[in-house]
């Protein structure tokens, strides 16, 4: 195998891995979005309960677009998830606080994640390029060393 061979296999190795690389972080970007999704569905939920006022007819939304009746009890009080497991009932505004703080969070999360993404991106290009120049500079040696075709 020639030096050229060798550069070749190694430049296609690096593509697939910045190409694996770049995959994994589009699908930790799709996870991110949907969480950031589903906090400010939370969030307009919580504002709108609170809004509707004890006794309202409302629907709650239970996730994958479904929906149950129900009526507003307790217009100024929701249980949210602190972590570990652990629910605590809290004024609304305080449960929107922590939200808030949630999607303050991922916004960064994801802000971070779609520079390394573009960077990351940047990188498969130049690495295709790359990869390309290799594989015309081995093509062209090869045109050459056939013998009875012209060169050039």
């Amino acid at each position: 195998m020639s030096v050229s061979e060798t550069e070749l296999r190694r430049a296609v190795s690096v593509l697939d891995q910045y190409r694996a690389q770049l995959e994994t972080f589009q699908r930790q970007q799709e996870v991110l979005s949907l969480s950031l999704e589903e906090l400010l569905r939370a969030k307009e939920t919580m504002t709108r309960y609170k809004k509707a006022g004890k006794g309202a007819e409302v629907l709650f939304p239970v996730g994958a677009n479904a929906f149950l009746f129900g009526q507003v009890e307790d217009p100024d009080h929701a249980i949210i998830g602190i972590g570990s497991d652990v629910l605590v009932q809290e004024p609304i505004p305080k449960a929107v606080e922590r939200l808030d703080a949630r999607i303050k969070s991922l916004q960064e999360a994801l802000g971070g994640l779609g520079s390394r993404i573009a960077e990351l991106d940047t990188r498969v290009s130049a690495q295709e390029e790359f990869v390309q120049s290799v594989y015309d500079r081995i093509s062209e040696g090869q045109a050459q060393a056939v013998p009875g075709k012209p060169s050039g």
